[in-house]
């Protein structure tokens, strides 16, 4: 009884470390003005490190560069 508990517990914990990095690439892509959605479901297909560094390197979208010189402009 004690073996299947840990076994329950480990999969839960893994489950929910799993879910927790599939956060972060969410949050980056929402921050950067790119599809949260898009990127979740990347992420599904390789690994969350692997979409952080490309989030990472292509940085913000056009339409985000556009709307924040706008914004500066603004003020």
């Amino acid at each position: 009884m004690e073996n299947s508990s840990m076994w329950i517990m480990l999969i839960f914990v893994l489950a929910f470390g799993y879910i927790f990095w599939i956060h972060i690439p969410a949050k980056m892509a929402r921050k950067r003005g790119r599809s949260a959605l898009g990127w979740v479901l990347l992420t599904w297909i390789l690994q969350p490190l692997w979409t952080i560094i490309l989030l990472a390197v292509l940085g913000d979208s056009s339409d985000k560069i556009r709307n924040d010189i706008r914004n500066e402009r603004r003020y």
